[in-house]
């Protein structure tokens, strides 16, 4: 049998399909990888380069204007560090809601877990709007202009909580009726059998909430004010600095304001960091997004 099958792995018809099957994912490959390469050379070009000759592998001329512009007074600095507060802070603490909910409604024997299960999908479809939600955290919660209005308000996300359930109900129940034997309470069989067998899922949805976290600037755009730009998050600040470019004073080196290499500066300082987070999950990714997206 294994004969057989090392000789159709030989075969001249499977090897053309190995072949065709690496040219498309090297194509898919360079589809992605090529125009961040044109971006990043981009971003090290001239604006008058940019302007003449449009966006080229071979600039005319190279200069670091764009990020001097984007780095010149250091409050860029301030708002990475409003970031990776709320990512760092934010997913933790979202991680740990959402992993703690899955586990309720995954159980068989927890009560009420239909009902909460409904409850958190019935505002995936319906929506009371943006005016009550406002409402609540300016005027309720009275969270406006502090840090954690960038993080409460994404907190809980109903689709990472379904994912975590789904993943959660193939783990064998047997398990937990084991370790209720031993007299284990429910908080210990969490943390010690059923949080660490769902690590997979748990790194799959933890890049997620990142992400959001990372990528948000819309908090900050409704309940963070002018008097309290120290609070801005990185992708409100550079959104902010990029609409001032218009009618901005000249750049430090007495010409025009590099408005199109900024354009592309700010978008590989924003991207560099939690791009690094990926390798650290990937292992996890597929495992956790194939299982918990399927089960259920």
């Amino acid at each position: 049998m294994s004969t057989a099958t090392n000789s159709e792995m030989r075969s001249p018809s499977v090897r053309i399909a190995q072949i065709l099957i690496h040219l498309m994912f090297i194509g898919l490959s360079l589809l992605v990888i090529i125009p961040l390469i044109l971006t990043l050379v981009v971003s090290f070009s001239s604006e008058m380069s940019v302007l003449q000759n449009g966006y080229t592998f071979f600039p005319s001329e190279w200069s670091l204007e764009a990020y001097r512009y984007v780095l010149k007074d250091g409050s860029i600095f301030q708002a990475y560090l409003v970031t990776i507060f709320v990512t760092a802070v934010g997913t933790l603490l979202s991680v740990f809601v959402c992993c703690l909910c899955g586990y309720v409604i995954s159980s068989p024997k927890a009560k009420y877990r239909n009902a909460i299960a409904m409850f958190l999908f019935i505002p995936t479809v319906f929506s009371a709007g943006v005016v009550p939600w406002y409402y609540l955290i300016k005027e309720v919660m009275h969270l406006a202009n502090t840090i954690w209005v960038l993080i409460i308000p994404n907190l809980v996300g109903a689709f990472n909580i379904f994912l975590i359930r789904n993943y959660y109900k193939g783990i064998p129940y047997s398990l937990v009726e084991a370790a209720e034997m031993d007299g284990a309470e429910h908080i210990t069989i969490f943390f010690r059998i059923i949080f660490p067998l769902g690590m997979p899922i748990t790194a799959t949805v933890s890049l997620f909430i990142a992400l959001a976290y990372w990528n948000d600037f819309l908090l900050a755009t409704w309940f963070i004010d002018s008097n309290h730009q120290n609070l801005y998050p990185l992708q409100y600040y550079l959104y902010q600095m990029t609409q001032r470019m218009i009618t901005d004073s000249p750049s430090a080196g007495g010409g025009p304001v590099p408005t199109e290499t900024v354009y592309v500066a700010t978008m590989f300082l924003t991207m560099g960091p939690i791009v690094l987070v990926y390798p650290f999950v990937q292992k996890f990714f597929v495992k956790g997004i194939t299982i918990g997206g399927v089960k259920g």
